[in-house]
């Protein structure tokens, strides 16, 4: 009875935290602030969507980095995230992951308060809490999918 609970309460929070998640990648369809960064790009639902299956046939570690190669660059002297140049689609992806890690929403491990590279812990994880990891990001992956999918049909209708 209580592990019905306590997997209720797992699937709460995720669903709370993808809903907040998946509101900001549809604010940032224009310039947006979040954490005193701006962002701006129209791809996030496209983005999220195809994010689980990558996971499942690259590895989480291989989807990680690829995320993180293709975040905002500096561009002419403008630092990513600023007014002139602000942050893509990819850069609130790696943003949402981490600070979900870091939650206390996740169940069993979490990523440390002090550690503020993402990739960096998932590739130093041995690999029973690496499998949990990748287990608990496509889960919740599959909820910002959903409520991303479903903010976007909600606004084109």
């Amino acid at each position: 009875m209580n592990g019905q609970s306590d997997l209720r309460k797992l699937e709460q929070g995720r669903a709370e935290f993808a809903f907040k998640c998946a509101s900001e990648g549809k604010q940032i369809r224009s310039k947006y602030q979040i954490d005193n960064f701006f962002y701006k790009d129209d791809k996030y639902a496209s983005y999220v969507k195809k994010i689980p299956a990558m996971i499942l046939s690259n590895g989480l570690g291989q989807t990680l980095a690829f995320i993180f190669s293709k975040r905002k660059k500096t561009s002419e002297n403008n630092a990513p995230g600023t007014e002139n140049n602000p942050k893509n689609a990819y850069d609130l992806i790696y943003k949402h992951l981490t600070d979900y890690l870091k939650s206390n929403t996740v169940a069993r491990i979490n990523m440390p308060h002090d550690q503020n590279d993402l990739l960096e812990w998932v590739i130093s994880l041995d690999s029973k809490n690496y499998r949990f990891i990748t287990q608990e990001l496509i889960a919740f992956l599959s909820w910002v999918k959903r409520f991303a999918e479903g903010l976007t049909e909600e606004e084109d209708t």
